[in-house]
């Protein structure tokens, strides 16, 4: 019997209303437009058009799904496996109108699971800026590891987090 891989480029039901699926080529410029628009990739100063050549890109390590909630693009998800004895969260962007109804939840929720196949680590970065963002993950069980600064952008600071699962 052939051993499962995470991530599997389909879709993902994880609720009735929340479905992940593979960014199409169309939703990719939308994406990168509605990002530049929030924090913290507004002041990180990030374009829409590097954000959709990001999402469109040749990258077979790279796993992305737009997020979608109710029928309606509602975000983005983008999962680096394998990294570090795990899987490294790269992107986890929800547009305003869809944050705190519990999607980013859901979303670690599978994450979790999916990384638990190959590895033991989900491993994420968030802006030391991004107070809600910091507050989301430690909600979800993330440590902080340590500071990474001049990572993105130079003046601002990156906080490594990982996720123990076993």
């Amino acid at each position: 019997m052939e051993a499962q891989e995470p991530f599997p480029m389909c879709s993902h039901h994880l609720t009735g209303a929340l479905e992940l699926r593979p960014v199409a080529g169309d939703e990719a410029a939308i994406l990168g437009r509605q990002l530049v628009a929030m924090e913290p990739w507004r002041s990180l100063g990030f374009t829409a058009a590097g954000l959709e050549r990001y999402f469109t890109r040749a990258d077979p390590g790279l796993h992305r799904y737009s997020v979608v909630w109710e029928g309606r693009l509602a975000g983005v998800v983008t999962v680096r496996y394998p990294w570090l004895r795990g899987a490294y969260l790269e992107l986890l962007g929800l547009f305003a109108e869809t944050q705190g109804r519990g999607l980013g939840q859901h979303i670690i929720a599978w994450l979790v699971s999916e990384t638990s196949i190959g590895g033991t680590n989900l491993w994420a970065t968030v802006s030391a800026s991004n107070h809600g963002a910091r507050c989301f993950y430690k909600k979800q069980g993330f440590v902080p590891i340590g500071d990474i600064p001049n990572l993105v952008r130079e003046g601002y600071t990156e906080i490594l987090l990982r996720l123990p699962l076993k």
